[in-house]
C-alpha cells in the first residue's frame, strides 16, 4: 500500500488529484456531517470536522471529497453512501503514515462515521463544500448548518 511520510508527499498528491479534477476549484469550506435518522435535520454539530481553507494551502481531505463525490466548484451538498466513504477513506489512509501530522478528517471518516452507520443505517452522510464566506438566499439546509459550523470554528479561533 502506498504511503506519504511527508508533507511534500501529501501535497504532492494533493496536487496531482487535483490536477485529474477537470474545473477544480477550491472551495473556501468542506466537510463531512453525520446526521442521525432521529435528527430533526442538519445541525451544525453534526460536522466534527470542519475545514477551512487558507489562500495556498492543501487540503487533502478536500480534493479526495471531491474526487468521490464529483464537485468542481461553487457551493453545494452531496449525499454519500457508505461505499462513497470507504473510498475516501482508502484515498486518504495513506497521509496517516505521516505521524507528526494529525489526520482529523480520516479519524472522522473511519473511526467515528462507520462504525456510526453501523448502528445507525439509516443516519446520512453530507459532504458540503462552500465556495465562499458569503451566504446565498437559496441555501439548502445541510449548507447553512455547515456554515453555522463553519461559524463558530472561525470564531474559537479568533478569526
Amino acid at each position: 500500500m502506498q504511503q506519504w511520510h511527508t508533507a511534500e508527499e501529501i501535497a504532492a498528491e494533493h496536487d496531482r488529484l487535483a490536477g485529474t479534477l477537470h474545473g477544480w476549484h477550491p472551495p473556501y469550506a468542506h466537510g463531512v456531517g453525520f446526521i442521525p435518522a432521529d435528527a430533526p435535520g442538519p445541525l451544525a454539530e453534526h460536522f466534527q470536522v470542519v475545514n477551512v481553507v487558507d489562500a495556498g494551502q492543501h487540503s487533502l481531505p478536500g480534493v479526495v471529497m471531491a474526487d468521490v463525490t464529483g464537485y468542481r466548484r461553487g457551493t453545494a451538498s452531496y449525499t454519500l453512501g457508505r461505499g462513497e466513504l470507504e473510498r475516501a477513506i482508502r484515498q486518504l489512509a495513506p497521509a496517516e503514515a505521516l505521524t507528526d501530522h494529525p489526520h482529523p478528517n480520516l479519524w472522522t471518516w473511519r473511526d467515528r462515521y462507520l462504525p456510526a452507520l453501523a448502528t445507525d443505517p439509516n443516519a446520512r452522510l453530507i459532504a458540503v463544500f462552500l465556495a465562499t464566506k458569503e451566504v446565498s438566499d437559496d441555501e439548502a439546509a445541510e449548507v447553512a448548518a455547515f456554515r453555522e459550523a463553519v461559524e463558530a470554528t472561525n470564531q474559537d479561533e479568533g478569526h
